[in-house]
């Protein structure tokens, strides 16, 4: 039923298509149900891979069926661009009755017997799918093509290389074509013809992520003169390209129409070259079709860089097929950030957009870089897209997953882009002072961003980068791709953790071959300056003045353990600097020659009670904050809490906020008083403990001491008060 369902929807939606673009109606097709794919005119952009010049289907379509030979390059698990390859073959069909010839990729040369049988009805499908290895997205990919062929009695071609006789190839070498009985010699194509080198230099591009795992970066890999025949990618291309000569001989003054991976038919390479060397007069059309979030606006600008194709598609990305197991839809996603522009700004402004580590929050680390470089700079800190719950029990964020880097990665650049160009077209911002930096694993999405972003100039500062392996994953921008295209000015400054460098110095040493500018250097390893090191960095790269630290100035330390006792001891050090002249390191423990001494960070009632902010309860109603006081306060502290309580700051500013004080346990702990706020009907909580930071767990003995209530109430956690209030 599912699949029935499947094939229906693909079904009306490629009849309307055909239907429209030969300008006739229809009348008695019913009418398409609410849950119907759009009208695919609507789901895809058409441009002239020349000029970026917008065009019609009709125009598409007639213009395709002039070819000899048309190739539609795809990336195989887009639903619109299926659609767009079953509209094109009817359309040609309709336009070249009984002489279009459908050729694929999808199925290999040995196959070609039982692809015939399926076609001519004497082999049900059943034993069509059993026996022609079909690929896993077969039912909703490639299915429509292979149907309506059978229907109008259109001869298919099984084109690829057959993987059985790869494999053969693999182990014995080119030399076991001579072995092979003529019946499967022909399986084969006669004659191998080499790729050039500069193709060659695109493939290994697009897998130097497998080369450099496979050791094939450090020296391992083929000359630029090897004519690599036995490569697989050779195969293919080789196959696929005889196998439509193959087709155009066999079928005269018909029209090939070639269904295969876009990366073998663009710039007019791979398989399109392999047809031209053996039929040079052919007249040959590709189609590149590119997924795209929003195909009437992505192409609206041209389609930029050197011409890779004829036409390029731009296909609604709403859904793809099968991979790896998993379905998948597009969905539209909101990337957040914190804003600051200085108020009464009017002329431009530098721009830092700032991408924290996994596990912080945009607010506190606007707060941060607000102390650091005052009304100096415009600041945007990006809120990370997935939210998890951290160790000490706050939703922090995370850039990426490892699953999914290339797609987080890319939907990250889109938003960077469009966050920078709404500053820029919206605020007092200097659009040559746009600064994106980022640490951890901002850092690793920052220094990914410089590499693959060409439409914003940038600076961009990496520090310490973690989890970066996969970045290597990513095909690099070829100068030569461009052709006559303006290049973003951008450059990459990276600065690496200690036994990280020599990874980075490989990866930017192909930067640099490529004329990206970057520069590699060291995180600051002296704690008391690292900390000045990195924001003298930034205000460099912003065009602001830099800090010197004093010379004589004393050494003090904060012992912080967790990623966010780090990040809120930072901004103290910041004021510490600014305030006292006094230089303070953020340390894992405390050092053992006496060389500093520790600074204070206190929590105490009376500092809130002079007026320093106390976190309140998120929601758009508000809520009530629960002071949590650690076990053995005496009495004096104790009682400077209760008078707090009583005073409630809080309320006093909003009468949607209140304040309470609960203890560790006992009568006056936490799940009494959780009890008597749900009596009250006050089921919006914000839970702190009264210290700087409290660890992961002690947090977790809050939590169960909420278990209680936390179905029947909203208990949100801040594990301290030592993030300097809530900026």
């Amino acid at each position: 039923m599912h699949r029935t369902t499947l094939c229906s929807v693909l079904s009306i939606a490629v009849v309307t298509a055909c239907a429209t673009s030969r300008g006739f109606t229809r009348t008695d097709e019913p009418p398409a149900p609410r849950w119907a794919a759009p009208a695919l005119a609507a789901a895809v952009s058409v441009r002239d891979g020349r000029t970026g010049e917008e065009v019609e289907l009709d125009e598409l379509f007639d213009r395709l069926a002039t070819a000899d030979a048309v190739f539609l390059g795809e990336t195989h698990l887009d639903e619109t661009t299926h659609r767009f390859e079953a509209a094109t073959f009817q359309a040609l069909a309709a336009r070249r009755p009984g002489r279009v010839v459908l050729a694929m990729e999808m199925f290999e040369r040995d196959v070609q017997p039982t692809l015939d049988a399926y076609l001519a009805g004497t082999l049900d499908e059943a034993g069509f799918l059993a026996k022609a290895r079909p690929w896993s997205n077969y039912r909703t990919g490639y299915r429509p093509l292979i149907e309506h062929a059978k229907a109008i009695h259109a001869p298919v071609v099984a084109s690829n290389f057959p993987a059985p006789l790869r494999a053969r190839l693999a182990s014995e070498g080119l030399a076991a074509l001579e072995k092979l009985a003529p019946e499967e010699r022909r399986l084969a194509p006669a004659e191998l013809f080499p790729h050039r080198p500069e193709y060659w230099r695109r493939v290994d591009n697009a897998i130097r992520g497998h080369l450099a795992m496979m050791g094939g970066m450090s020296g391992a890999q083929p000359a630029p003169d090897d004519p690599r025949l036995d490569d697989t990618q050779s195969l293919w291309d080789n196959s696929m390209g005889e196998s439509c000569a193959l087709a155009l001989a066999a079928h005269p003054g018909s029209l090939v129409l070639h269904v295969n991976g876009g990366f073998h038919s663009e710039y007019w390479d791979g398989t399109v070259r392999q047809l031209l060397l053996r039929k040079p007069d052919a007249k040959v059309l590709t189609v590149a079709i590119d997924p795209s979030n929003n195909p009437s606006t992505d192409g609206a600008d041209g389609i930029g860089g050197a011409p890779r194709a004829d036409f390029v598609v731009l296909a609604e990305a709403r859904a793809k097929d099968i991979d790896d197991g998993a379905y998948a839809v597009g969905i539209g996603r909101e990337l957040a950030y914190r804003l600051y522009v200085p108020k009464g700004a009017t002329a431009p402004l530098p721009l830092l957009v700032w991408l924290g580590d996994d596990g912080l929050s945009a607010r506190e680390t606007l707060a941060e870089w607000k102390e650091r470089l005052g009304d100096a700079a415009a600041i945007a800190v990006v809120e990370p897209p997935y939210r998890e719950t951290q160790e000490d029990l706050i939703e922090g964020g995370r850039w990426f997953w490892p699953d999914s880097f290339s797609e987080d990665v890319f939907a990250l650049r889109e938003g960077f882009e469009r966050l920078s160009g709404y500053l820029l077209r919206n605020q007092p911002i200097d659009p040559a002072r746009v600064v994106l930096a980022g640490e951890g694993t901002g850092a690793t999405v920052a220094a990914a961003t410089a590499l693959l972003s060409e439409q914003l100039d940038l600076r961009t500062l990496a520090f310490a980068p973690r989890r970066f392996a996969k970045i290597k994953d990513f095909p690099l921008p070829l100068p030569e791709l461009f052709g006559d295209a303006e290049r973003a000015a951008k450059s990459l400054a990276l600065y690496a953790s200690a036994g990280d460098e020599e990874w980075w110095r490989g990866e930017l040493a192909e930067y640099t071959a490529i004329g990206f500018a970057n520069e590699l250097a060291s995180v600051e390893r002296d704690p008391w300056l690292g900390d000045l090191a990195r924001e003298n960095a930034v205000r460099r790269a912003l065009g602001v003045a830099v800090l010197e630290p004093k010379a004589d100035a004393a050494r003090r330390f904060i012992v912080a353990k967790s990623p966010r006792e780090r990040a809120w001891a930072r901004r103290w050090t910041v004021r510490q600097r600014r305030d006292a002249g006094e230089m303070v390191a953020v340390l894992a423990a405390a050092p053992t020659d006496g060389s500093a001494t520790e600074l204070d960070t206190p929590v105490r009632a009376s500092d809130f009670a002079a007026g320093r902010p106390l976190p309140r309860c998120p929601g758009p109603f508000g809520g009530t904050t629960v002071i949590v006081l650690p076990s053995g306060l005496v009495g004096e502290q104790v009682d400077a809490w209760r008078e707090l309580e009583k005073d409630d700051p809080l309320a006093k500013k909003s009468r949607f906020h209140r304040l309470r004080v609960a203890h560790a346990d006992g009568p006056q702990g936490l799940a009494p008083m959780l009890d008597e706020l749900f009596a009250a009907g006050r089921k919006n909580v914000l839970v702190v403990p009264a210290v700087f930071c409290a660890d992961g767990a002690t947090m977790r003995e809050l939590a169960l001491a909420a278990r209680a209530n936390e179905d029947r109430m909203t208990i949100q956690w801040q594990p301290g008060l030592g993030a300097l209030g809530s900026d």
